[in-house]
């Protein structure tokens, strides 16, 4: 049976909106890959008239993708919706998602996935690996955001296959950051059991299937391997998920991502890690809208923090807040937009 005919083992959704030139790298990024068995799979979210012609030229360039197109909105439907949208119209056993503004770096990394997979003594839900990111201007992030904390001590856990290891929970919850989507893999009825992507989420929808995915899956995969670079927006953009909302709204997505942790995962780990995010979170709102003389709001918010969990410090701020807000009870500025 030829390669094409049988039925894929990864399928690879991409989905992009008005940025074909970035699209074109991710998806070459994807072709590249040596691994066979697969499909890829493009959900066009509508974009300008102009864009659309470029994608309809890509279309016929690459016969062997399947393009999926959706109606234009002024916002698009999100990246949550697009992705789901193309995993329900894809086949493969595993799942991978690729931004379009990203793009794999290891033309073998499916090869290597394949591998460690297979390799399992048993199915395997998840296989998450490592990302790199550079800046607008092309300065390469040293900070650590994704896994990258716990490359040196995956050699403490089961070893898998190659670059492998057998993980749990405890021991990805134990870095400073997650996943990125760009570099997580799903096996499809595991992503399914899910509810796929959150769809009423904009802003770090990808931490929020990151935590639901840890707390419900029996075999997690962690490879060391570095496989894709991420392009941080350029924060003066307006064509990206992370920039078309205000600052307050994207805390307000981040603080329901941690607050359906809370309420619906089951492992107490998983639920003490969103509290300890949800505080966070708390006190960034408060000092984030006490910048903007927002002082009432404020206030509110560091009260709920210090609810969270008690600091003297953070105590004397709530404090000087309330007060702030006592005596501008009717400030302008806690009206205006942020």
């Amino acid at each position: 049976m030829a390669a094409e005919d049988r039925e894929p083992f990864f399928s690879i959704i991409i989905s992009t909106r008005d940025r074909p030139g970035l699209f074109q790298v991710a998806l070459r990024s994807v072709l590249e890959q040596r691994f066979e068995q697969k499909e890829v799979v493009v959900v066009l979210d509508g974009s300008t008239q102009e864009n659309l012609a470029i994608y309809a030229e890509l279309e016929r360039q690459h016969e062997g993708v399947n393009f999926q197109k959706l109606v234009h909105r002024p916002n698009g439907h999100g990246q949550s919706y697009t992705m789901n949208f193309g995993a329900n119209h894809s086949r493969g056993r595993y799942l991978c998602f690729l931004d379009d503004d990203d793009q794999w770096t290891d033309d073998s990394y499916l090869d290597h996935v394949y591998t460690s997979i297979t390799a399992a003594d048993r199915p395997v839900d998840l296989h998450y690996s490592n990302q790199r990111a550079v800046d607008s201007n092309g300065v390469m992030q040293t900070k650590n955001v994704w896994l990258d904390d716990l490359i040196p001590r995956a050699i403490h856990q089961k070893k898998n296959a190659e670059d492998s290891y057998l993980v749990d929970t405890e021991f990805l919850l134990s870095g400073s950051g997650f996943a990125h989507l760009n570099c997580s893999i799903f096996e499809r009825s595991f992503y399914e059991s899910l509810g796929g992507m959150d769809e009423s989420i904009r802003y770090e929808n990808d931490r929020d299937i990151f935590i639901r995915s840890v707390d419900a899956a029996s075999v997690i995969l962690f490879s060391t391997r570095y496989t894709s670079l991420h392009n941080i927006p350029d924060s003066k953009a307006k064509n990206n998920m992370s920039t078309v909302s205000s600052s307050i709204q994207k805390k307000l997505y981040q603080m329901r991502v941690y607050d359906k942790g809370i309420a619906l995962c089951e492992q107490d780990k998983v639920v003490q890690f969103c509290c300890r995010g949800k505080t966070y979170e708390l006190k960034h709102a408060a000092t984030m809208l006490a910048e903007y003389k927002r002082y009432r709001s404020a206030a509110q918010y560091a009260r709920a923090a210090l609810l969270n969990g008690f600091n003297p410090r953070w105590l004397a701020y709530t404090l000087y807040l309330t007060v702030r807000a006592w005596i501008t009870p009717h400030s302008p500025s806690d009206n205006s937009s942020v």
